[in-house]
């Protein structure tokens, strides 16, 4: 799923709930080394502003082996181990939000691990490099993403459109 996504469905889950944006802010977190890849790809020169409004995870990915670290980075993220110990750390330390950030972190994990097909994540690393392929992928073609996505399009405007209802409606109370 996409980055936004995450954000999206988490956000419309956990909206009405005081750390809404903790839960919003750890769903992305795995992701986030994209934003600043892409930022640094676009100071190089290797993207452009215009490749962004047609940059797929297909062209990233081609462009992640000049940038080994955001790998790196990208597999410890999207580790159930690190985050494993990400959430054990945040029952035991009253850190104020760790909690809701950390379940959000856990989300993006899971739905990931739904929607990555051929490109699953490594989810033992850094002790294995086991992973679960989804039969069914966001952005694989050969997996289902054209149906994915329209599923999830349709979805998410129904969300957006409740959204909408459930704002007029508190406008009207007031």
């Amino acid at each position: 799923m996409f980055t936004w996504h995450h954000g999206f469905w988490i956000y419309f889950l956990t909206r009405h709930h005081p750390m809404v944006w903790n839960f919003l802010l750890g769903s992305m977190l795995p992701d986030y080394i994209y934003i600043i890849a892409v930022a640094i790809m676009l100071f190089h020169g290797q993207l452009s502003w215009i490749d962004l409004l047609h940059l797929d995870p297909a062209k990233m990915m081609s462009l992640l082996p000049m940038y080994p670290w955001v790998v790196k980075i990208d597999l410890i993220g999207h580790s159930i181990i690190v985050w494993g110990i990400a959430f054990i750390t945040a029952l035991l330390v009253q850190i104020k939000g760790a909690r809701a950030f950390v379940i959000g972190w856990g989300t993006h994990l899971l739905i990931d691990s739904l929607t990555h097909a051929a490109y699953a994540n490594y989810l033992l690393y850094p002790l294995s490099l086991f992973s679960v392929h989804s039969p069914i992928s966001y952005f694989e073609i050969q997996y289902f993403a054209n149906e994915f996505n329209w599923v999830n399009r349709i979805l998410m405007s129904l969300a957006v459109l409740y959204l909408l209802y459930e704002w007029l409606k508190n406008k009207r109370k007031q």
